[in-house]
């Protein structure tokens, strides 16, 4: 028997391989929450730089950043209800599309 003739006879012979599907969703489940807590572990010496920093400007930029407050809340208030029409008209627009 040729080796080719023995590779056919053991390829024809074998059956396909099982997957357990219910296994590799647990596993790509673990895989992400492990990947979404090592993003979050990399990202706590940054907040902890950034706090630092924000509670050593603290008294020098707090008075400046209240009164910029109260002249940025109408700025604000009016952005916020823009978004939320255009949220809402993008929301209408879907639900009622022929398509």
């Amino acid at each position: 028997m040729t080796p080719e003739a023995k590779l056919a006879v053991l390829l024809a012979a074998a059956e396909a391989p099982q997957r357990d599907y219910a296994f590799e969703a647990e596993v790509a489940r673990r895989v992400a929450l492990r990947r979404a807590w090592l993003t979050v572990f990399a990202l706590v010496p940054w907040a902890i730089v950034g706090a630092v920093l924000l509670w050593g400007l603290s008294r020098s930029i707090g008075p400046a950043l209240a009164t910029a407050g109260e002249a940025l809340t109408p700025l604000g208030l009016t952005l916020t209800a823009a978004g939320a029409g255009a949220a809402l008209a993008l929301w209408l627009s879907r639900r009622f599309s022929p398509a």
